[in-house]
């Protein structure tokens, strides 16, 4: 259904069957919840944590073959941007970038496309930090990855 279609349907609806639709949606879809537990209280904390185990699921090597899927973990970060709130983006973009460090020093990972995907995400998570006017509150955790990243010959300018 086209967005002009749906709000057409929700105009002619009254404010106790939108209610009763949220709801619904609220119990049925696990993304809804997690858009309107931010939308009503405002704190990425707890949503922010969930999604980062996640990740670390996924980024960190398992199995006996010691395999990476931290292309899962991307799929996550990008299911979570749609829903376009730039500060839980920021916090699972760095953190993206900070295990993939840890990956880089515990097992000398080398591999030019997962290095560009880690890149990609710091500068991702840079522009969000700019656009919100918050470099103060991430320039330590910033500078901090950007020397971990030197270290390993990866430039992470900030």
């Amino acid at each position: 259904m086209a967005i002009r279609a749906l709000k057409k349907e929700l105009n002619q609806m009254d404010k106790t069957e939108i209610i009763k639709l949220i709801l619904e949606m609220y119990k049925k879809i696990p993304d809804a919840k997690d858009y309107l537990d931010i939308f009503t209280t405002g704190d990425i904390q707890e949503l922010a944590e969930k999604y980062k185990k996640d990740i670390e699921k996924y980024v960190y090597p398992s199995g006996r073959e010691m395999n990476l899927r931290e292309t899962e973990a991307r799929k996550i970060i990008r299911t979570v941007r749609k829903m376009n709130i730039t500060e839980l983006n920021i916090e699972l973009e760095l953190h993206y970038v900070s295990c993939c460090l840890e990956i880089i020093e515990d097992f000398g990972y080398w591999d030019e496309k997962y290095y560009m995907a880690m890149e990609t995400m710091f500068y991702s998570a840079v522009n969000g930090i700019n656009k919100m006017g918050i470099e103060e509150k991430y320039l330590e955790r910033i500078k901090t990855l950007s020397d971990k990243a030197s270290d390993f010959g990866i430039e992470l300018q900030y």
